[in-house]
């Protein structure tokens, strides 16, 4: 379902989503919400995404569908999703949360037949009543630490210094998984000398050869980046450096330098993120345990919903589930009224 979109991990996930419909069909909950990268409404031109909502409709639920980003939502983070909210006959369908921080998109538009188009909800990026959270506001407190670092308990060492920071510490006294993925010697001579602003990245790299521990010459930038470049959009962001009064890119399964997200250096220290650094870009409190090696817990983050996200969501089923309730209770007053009405007469 993503860009690899003809890999077997993608058919994988095709089939997850028809085993989604199957559990559907069976269990028939009285609401289904589907939650997916934002190329699920394309992907396959398309049609294993109107199979989807056919399939949904075939069975009688009310479908509502559409893209949301999770930044304007309380979070530092670029997450384009698409949801697919549905509901049993006789239930009230989930409305969309209305995004409630600035953030610099546009409408996520969905192209439907006749190429029209819907959006969910409306872009953000001209005003809303929250600004936009950055990557100071997130991680600004953290003490530092370097590449490879391991200590799974660390102090603090200062105080919240943004509403975000006091929020998603909470109670905590000592900080967890502030540990950071260990880069080899050539990537971690690299990302010292991408220079330390907003925007950096392989390209600000000297094109020179620089010599390791063993011996060994190589070249500085690799190779495959500037001679494959024109082909993909100059590899921006690969060895990128944050901006402080920016955001984090999509939080991913495995964080690294030449990955699927490259921007995954700090905006200061020579190092990527930290476990703590991605789950605060998710909006995970520093409670929150994680679990199993490195790699686990930055699978099991990049794999989540923003748990901001999921709480718009879940208030607004809250409020279909609460409205259907008033809407039984005037009913029922009402008939009693009228009965007592007739009964006087």
């Amino acid at each position: 379902m993503n860009r690899f979109n003809q890999s077997t991990w993608s058919k994988v996930q095709c089939e997850m989503i028809l085993a989604f419909l199957s559990f559907a069909d069976y269990f028939r909950p009285k609401y289904f919400l589907l939650e997916n990268v934002r190329n699920f409404v394309s992907f396959n031109k398309g049609q294993t995404f109107r199979l989807t909502l056919a399939s949904l409709l075939e069975m009688g639920y009310q479908v509502r569908f559409g893209i949301l980003e999770a930044g304007a939502y309380g979070v530092s983070q670029s997450r384009k999703r698409a949801f697919i909210w549905a509901a049993a006959p006789g239930e009230i369908l989930p409305e969309w949360p209305e995004p409630m921080h600035v953030f610099g998109v546009p409408e996520l538009k969905i192209t439907l037949s006749g190429n029209s188009q819907y959006a969910a909800v409306r872009s953000t990026a001209s005003g809303a009543p929250f600004r936009a959270i950055t990557v100071r506001d997130t991680i600004g407190d953290l003490p530092a630490v370097g590449n490879g670092a391991s200590k799974v308990n660390v102090e603090y060492e200062s105080d919240p210094v943004s509403w975000f920071q006091k929020k998603i510490r909470g109670e905590m006294a000592v900080l967890t998984d502030h540990i950071s993925k260990e880069m080899n010697e050539l990537n971690l001579i690299r990302c010292q000398r991408i220079p330390k602003r907003p925007g950096a990245d392989w390209q600000c790299l000297p094109d020179e050869k620089v010599k390791l521990s063993t011996g060994q010459i190589v070249d500085l930038i690799p190779w495959c980046l500037p001679n494959t470049a024109k082909r993909h959009n100059q590899w921006k962001g690969l060895f990128g450096r944050l901006d402080w009064e920016g955001n984090f890119p999509t939080s991913i399964t495995d964080p690294q330098p030449m990955g699927k997200v490259g921007m995954c250096f700090h905006p200061d220290q020579d190092r990527i993120l930290t476990v703590r650094e991605c789950a605060r870009s998710q909006g995970f409190a520093d409670s929150y345990q994680f679990s199993g090696t490195i790699l686990h817990k930055h699978r099991q983050i990049g794999n989540a919903v923003p748990p901001t996200l999921a709480y718009a969501l879940g208030t607004k089923l809250k409020e279909a589930i609460d409205s259907k309730s008033f809407l039984h209770k005037s009913k029922n007053t009402a008939q009693f009224v009228v009965f007592d009405f007739l009964h006087v007469l």
